[in-house]
């Protein structure tokens, strides 16, 4: 667990928060406006540390809100107290899905704006590698449902152009890539290689994040904080 990665996920909480309140659609905060707003720090973290900060931050809320309720309500009413443990539990698990939205979103905008740069570079190459690495691209928008999000230096540009070799030089860090790339074919296509298979294991990690975020929000949510509330009303 990090404390870049609390901080990171208290701010995206933070900024929900007051989406909510200004009734703005949260459909435009779950995903940055543009390609170049993924932070590549919480896309490298380890899964571990970003499920931990997720669950530290649910229970934190949850544990808060409980502890509040009964320490105001025990003696008074413990209809009330029962109500906040249910409303609670389900708050915590609704903010841990909220947490590790902060960094879903960031990875997804990273495979969509790295697919879609690999797509510009095997498009109208006809050799097999370039076919399969192609192939293996639109599987990847596809199978992963990524947005085609082309970076704006690269938009309208061919695949041979000389910005599009400046640009790879330029992100090649954000892959682990040493070697320079130049405009010649076998440079392009080693690289090409090389990014397909360090997004392999960005997107298994992003699968796994997702898949947990999704339990996490799921219905269950809605039944334990109905149930609170209902109880709450009959006290």
């Amino acid at each position: 667990m990090t404390v870049y990665i609390l901080r990171k996920m208290l701010s995206h909480l933070a900024v929900l928060i007051f989406v909510n309140t200004v009734y703005i659609s949260l459909r435009r905060i779950g995903k940055p406006s543009s390609h170049v707003d993924y932070d590549i720090k919480l896309v490298k973290q380890q899964m571990q540390d970003v499920l931990i900060s997720a669950t530290a931050i649910g229970l934190s809320f949850g544990a808060l809100a409980f502890l509040l309720v009964l320490m105001i309500q025990w003696n008074q009413n413990v209809l009330v107290v029962i109500a906040a443990f249910f409303i609670s539990v389900g708050m915590a698990r609704q903010i841990v899905a909220a947490a590790l939205d902060a960094v879903t979103t960031n990875m997804s905008t990273f495979l969509s704006s790295w697919v879609s740069t690999l797509h510009l570079l095997a498009k109208d190459r006809q050799t097999s590698e370039w076919r399969l690495i192609e192939d293996r691209v639109e599987w990847m928008f596809l199978g992963e449902k990524l947005e085609y999000d082309l970076p704006d230096e690269l938009h309208a540009v061919k695949p041979n152009s000389p910005q599009v070799y400046k640009y790879l030089n330029e992100r090649k860090w954000e892959l682990e890539y040493q070697h320079d790339i130049t405009s010649e074919d076998h440079s392009f296509l080693a690289f090409a290689q090389h990014a397909l298979k360090q997004m392999r294991d960005i997107m298994k990690v992003y699968d796994q994040l997702t898949e947990v975020q999704e339990r996490t929000e799921a219905v269950n949510n809605v039944i334990l904080i109905a149930i609170g509330t209902l109880i709450w009303l009959i006290s």
